[in-house]
């Protein structure tokens, strides 16, 4: 069914007659006082617009909606007819008598939303945006994994949901500064003086906070690391059980069989995946392209208008070649006459080093040196015993065969996923099960499995430890 269907057919009305301003300004005032109490009655709502309408400069043309609001009427008897025409228009809800015997005079949900909407779109902080959206799909993802999380009982509304709504965000403010850039172009392609360009550089908004954003985005470090753990969370997430919970939730609320929740899910994984790791890094490199660009548009349209229009390079190429022409005398005496018309000033600056006092050497100070001595055997021999007894070696056969008794704990096998690699140490105690895998004396033998685990330290191989029978 059509949401007009579902509207007053008046909705929009109030967004296309003569008064839209102080209809738009109205109606936010009344959405404010509603958030400042329980019930907004309409001697509220009432009051709520008087104040406003003696406190601004409006003026109210007249319009027939049954009665006429104009200039000339006082501010109570405007409020009454704006109050009745939102109420027409579905603004308000219907005539309900409250508690206090007044009229309820609610802002309706569908105009608090939609206004709310507009607000958002228009009037929202953009600074941010992009790497809000990226830090939310993060945190969304690692909560996921959590013990006990509230997201996993409903995986398909609680993480699937959020992550694409996320990503369509993060692809519309991507967009805006695609858009920017072609903003601050057509803007430094009108300017004409130079004070153009200082009053461009000092005051546009749009270009601070386009670059604020994109150099976040590029120097911060951050994003490529998020977008990175963003990739591995969602492969491991299309790995775990909560895969098939959100196709079991999504036949409960869709009413449709497995298969088809099997599709809708998978593609909506694949539209996550295509983004993460295509489309940003191409929509980022287009965006550097046409940085480089515009820095190059800009340098060029400031030469010419500092030149007045003319090519300097051509105007000083053409004075050589004239002085070229010249006899000896007449070249000098031109070449003096220009060096007449422009004042060159040498400047020059010195660090404290060049005037520091040397300070002197002490001269009693007795020199130094290295006393060499051989060993003997005896003493060498001593010393290289009492090394290997006191450091063993760390990942010996003895120390990893200890080590894997401790994970797997009467257990068979084991994989790479289940060995909580969480350390460097932890990678190495894998790599030394490999080394021994095979050596008489070593309980363990490693199986390999296709493909790569992604675990916080390393890659590594995606391999299965068993005992051996």
């Amino acid at each position: 069914m059509s949401f007009f269907e579902t509207l007053n057919e008046k909705f929009f009305n109030p967004f296309c007659c003569r008064n839209r301003v102080i209809y738009f300004e109205c109606i936010s005032e009344l959405i404010e006082k509603s958030k400042e109490i329980s019930v907004l009655y309409e001697t509220d709502a009432r009051n709520t617009l008087i104040l406003y309408l003696q406190n601004c400069t409006y003026a109210i043309e007249t319009e027939n909606i049954g009665e006429e609001i104009a200039g000339g009427k006082t501010p109570q008897e405007n409020a009454s007819t704006i109050l009745r025409y939102f109420r027409v228009c579905g603004w308000i809800t219907p005539q309900e008598i409250g508690r206090n015997g007044d009229n309820i005079a609610s802002v309706s949900a569908y105009c608090r939303r939609l206004i709310d909407a507009v607000h958002k779109i228009f009037d929202g902080d953009a600074n941010g945006a992009i790497t809000n959206h990226i830090f939310s799909m993060y945190e969304i993802l690692k909560s996921s994994f959590n013990k006990d999380s509230g997201r996993s009982l409903r995986p398909y509304q609680n993480i699937l949901l959020p992550l694409v709504e996320n990503e369509c965000d993060l692809k519309n403010e991507i967009l805006i500064l695609k858009d920017s850039i072609r903003e601050i172009m057509r803007a430094v392609m009108k300017m004409a003086d130079a004070n153009s360009f200082g009053q461009f550089l000092m005051k546009d908004e749009l270009l601070n906070r386009f670059f604020n954003d994109y150099f976040f985005i590029k120097k911060s470090g951050l994003i490529p690391s998020y977008i990175s753990d963003i990739d591995r969370m969602l492969r491991k997430l299309r790995r775990s059980e909560l895969y098939d919970r959100m196709i079991q939730e999504y036949t409960k609320i869709e009413h449709a069989d497995k298969g088809r929740a099997r599709e809708k899910i998978d593609r909506l994984f694949h539209e996550l995946d295509s983004f993460i790791n295509l489309e940003y890094e191409q929509e980022m490199s287009y965006i550097d392209r046409r940085i480089n660009n515009y820095y190059n548009l800009y340098s060029t349209r400031m030469m010419m208008v500092l030149s007045e229009n003319g090519n300097l390079e051509h105007e000083l190429n053409r004075v050589l070649m004239h002085l070229q022409k010249l006899d000896g005398e007449k070249r000098e005496e031109a070449v003096l006459r220009l060096s007449e018309s422009h004042r060159l000033m040498s400047m020059g600056y010195i660090g404290r080093k060049s005037f520091e006092r040397r300070k002197k050497r002490n001269p009693n100070q007795k020199n130094v040196g290295l006393v060499s001595e051989e060993l003997s055997e005896e003493e060498r021999k001593r010393l290289t015993d009492e090394l290997l007894t006191e450091t063993p070696d760390r990942y010996s056969m003895d120390n990893v065969e200890k080590h894997f008794d401790e994970l797997l704990k009467g257990r068979d096998q084991l994989s790479v996923e289940e060995c909580q690699v969480h350390t460097r140490d932890d990678a190495t105690m894998i790599a030394a099960s490999m080394i021994y895998s095979g050596t008489a004396g070593f309980p363990y033998e490693v199986e390999f499995w296709e493909g790569m685990v992604e675990t916080e330290v390393a890659r590594i191989s995606n391999i299965r430890i068993k005992r051996k029978k």
